[in-house]
């Protein structure tokens, strides 16, 4: 199965992997016979088209590590009693007063659903799409559950997207054009109330806006849940910011964030279903 005709094509280069990933690539060596270098090739040649495309990847890596690296020195300085000058993005998030402060429903649960067996996944999804035109807190768990359940065998690293902005949009629509996150029933569904639709719909045009640059970890200290319970802020997770833009793209997008996000830009939300 292995393909030669690379060669001629290519130049060599020496990389590092993380050891997860060492133990994938020696995986795929050992079940295909193709050697590692190979595969590398593969996947370097099939996510990176143009040399803009390379550097927007590497500046957004350089700005994580970064982050990581400002983070660490100023928990040390802190250690040391050393005074520390924050810096412009943190000034920036700072002085941006949250947009809602209201008792938000956290529809977006940590705890993953797992378990869940195909046959009943999909029995759940055909009543889902039936009522249509109900909406209820129960209703709105179980299109989370189905929605994570699917995506239950894809490991994604949610944190490398914390530093995407919306230019890069076109890199995140690379990045996990092959999972079926995409693909999932949630993104088309209605939302539970106007509240979240206004979240959602808000969420999309603070990432979008020019002026501000946001990042979507930025973003996220501007839409924070709120306990019914207990009146606390939360910050959501990165990985629910990132879901909550996909949603507000298929309900909101233009076809040209549709395009660039879905590879389509005919995606449109799910037509809700009149009670006879």
């Amino acid at each position: 199965m292995k393909n030669d005709n690379y060669k001629n094509e290519c130049s060599p280069v020496s990389t590092h992997v993380s050891d997860e990933t060492k133990t994938w690539l020696d995986n795929m060596k050992n079940k295909y016979s193709i050697d590692i270098s190979t595969q590398l090739f593969y996947v370097v040649s099939k996510m990176i088209k143009s040399e803009k495309q390379l550097e927007k990847i590497v500046v957004a890596s350089l700005l994580d590590e970064h982050e990581s690296r400002g983070n660490t020195l100023r928990e040390m300085a802190s250690e040391l009693g050393i005074e520390v000058n924050v810096n412009v993005a943190d000034k920036t998030a700072s002085r941006m007063v949250p947009v809602v402060n209201a008792n938000v429903v956290d529809v977006f649960s940590k705890h993953k659903t797992t378990g869940v067996e195909t046959a009943t996944a999909n029995i759940i999804n055909k009543c889902l799409d039936e009522n249509s035109d109900i909406n209820t807190a129960m209703k709105s768990k179980l299109e989370e559950a189905i929605s994570k359940t699917s995506v239950s065998d894809e490991v994604i690293d949610w944190t490398r997207f914390g530093s995407y902005r919306y230019s890069d949009l076109d890199i995140l629509g690379m990045a996990i054009k092959d999972y079926r996150i995409l693909q999932e029933d949630n993104l088309r569904a209605g939302f539970m109330n106007g509240l979240y639709a206004s979240l959602h719909n808000q969420a999309l045009g603070l990432w979008s806006d020019e002026e501000k640059q946001l990042t979507i970890k930025q973003l996220v200290r501007l839409q924070p849940k709120v306990c019914v319970r207990t009146g606390k802020q939360k910050t959501l997770a990165i990985q629910s910011m990132v879901r909550r833009l996909f949603k507000a793209i298929v309900h909101f997008g233009t076809a040209e964030e549709k395009m660039k996000l879905f590879g389509t830009s005919e995606i449109y939300p799910k037509t809700r279903k009149r009670k006879a």
